[in-house]
């Protein structure tokens, strides 16, 4: 069985730190140190071998023959190569590929490539870290192992990105989205759509201060605490980056904002464009991140409990697949008048000349439980989500969840 250099490459990559990850975890449960000394083993020696093999991988995309040691013993590998015995020159007997040393060392002086101080320090630290495990089975300081690597990921993300491009950043796997934008513009550079940017940075500290771990692009998250669900709506928020929102009941907001939370889990959004207040009870969040390098927009969906109707006589109507209540919210006090009579006496001034009712504007209520809406960042594409609110195909949402989920797998 054989494996390429490259996926051989990437394969120990992404292994040394699903090692130095089990560390960490260790680190926590504050394990012994026989059982951390063999994560951070494992992990110097995957992430080690793996920097070599790509090293090697990108010398032999530069040009094949600075692979190899001593250039005059190719001839015959050539040769055999030409008649099919061997597929790869270093199959061959008696052919040797160059040290680690060597290979950074031609890359920087023969190929022109650049490499900072700091990360060729770092690479030989590296490595000298791999030959004490290996010849004396000894790993000192290992805070500071750890912390490096972390660090070092970072460096190698930067350098290998543009250098091998694409197979780097696609081999990665499943990364945090911090991790995934960076490789992503080491690759392709900066984002062409500024506000794609902005939002997937926006995205980034999002999920970093709820401390929200395993969400890359694409993927799809799902939040079931309300507290913590409006804690990321409102920091979703800001900049040039402005949301819109689409309905149940078919309304379109215009620009929206997230303005409250009341203690009693009621989420108030203001739809600035036409001077709407929508209401309800908030049940869970089921947040999609799309591809980074692309104009599509990450989409929002709300779920809502059941609500009583407010004020002795509301005026509560069924609307298509919800119950809704309509009042007026003042706007001198912010305050909500949900009595039938207010909100009739709000439709009779719309068109008079001496209205009767302070300005105000028109507030909603959903009192049914299910899907309300999504938000999504009115300057970039979101193609046919209103579909996805859909009461019947999505009654709660573990289902919308799931259904994401697995159109991600099938991508």
């Amino acid at each position: 069985m054989k494996i390429s250099l490259i996926d051989n490459g990437l394969d120990s990559l992404r292994k040394g730190y699903v090692h130095l990850g089990r560390y960490e975890k260790l680190l926590a449960e504050e394990a012994g140190d026989s059982e951390r000394f063999s994560a951070l083993k494992d992990s110097v020696l995957s992430i080690q071998h793996g920097v070599e093999i790509l090293f090697k991988y990108s010398l032999k995309e530069k040009n094949e023959i600075l692979l190899f040691t001593d250039i005059s013993k190719l001839k015959e590998a050539y040769k055999s190569r030409r008649e099919g015995t061997i597929k790869e020159l270093y199959e061959f007997e008696g052919i040797h590929t160059v040290t680690f040393k060597e290979s950074i060392e031609r890359l920087k002086d023969i190929c022109g490539i650049h490499m900072d101080e700091k990360f060729i320090r770092n690479l030989k630290k590296v490595e000298a870290w791999r030959n004490s495990i290996t010849h004396s089975a000894v790993l000192l300081r290992e805070i500071e192992v750890a912390r490096i690597l972390i660090k070092f990921l970072t460096e190698l993300d930067v350098f290998f990105g543009p250098l091998i491009g694409e197979p780097y950043l696609k081999g990665q796997g499943r990364t945090e989205l911090d991790r995934a934008y960076r490789l992503t513009k080491a690759v392709y550079g900066e984002l062409d759509n500024k506000i794609k940017g902005l939002t997937v940075e926006r995205l980034i500290d999002v999920l970093q201060s709820n401390n929200l771990k395993n969400v890359t692009a694409p993927s799809t998250f799902l939040i079931k605490d309300p507290k913590r669900a409006y804690a990321i709506l409102e920091q979703i928020q800001g900049s040039e980056i402005r949301y819109g929102c689409d309905l149940f009941n078919m309304h379109n907001s215009g620009h929206a904002q997230i303005v409250s939370l009341s203690s009693d889990d009621i989420v108030t959004i203001h739809a600035v464009d036409i001077r709407t207040k929508y209401q309800f009870c908030l049940d869970a969040l089921v947040v999609h991140i799309p591809e980074i390098n692309n104009d599509r927009s990450p989409l929002i969906f709300m779920f809502a409990k059941r609500l009583p109707a407010q004020g002795e006589n509301p005026y509560v109507r069924e609307d298509v697949g919800c119950t809704l209540q309509h009042g007026v919210n003042i706007d001198a006090d912010d305050s909500y008048h949900w009595e039938k009579e207010m909100r009739e006496q709000s439709i009779e001034d719309y068109d008079s000349d001496t209205p009767q009712l302070p300005p105000h504007k028109e507030a909603i209520r959903f009192l049914s439980g299910g899907p309300v809406c999504f938000m999504n960042i009115q300057q970039l594409e979101y193609g046919s989500a209103h579909r996805l609110l859909d009461n019947r195909a999505f009654q709660n949402p573990e289902a919308l969840h799931a259904a994401f989920q697995d159109l991600e797998l099938d991508e």
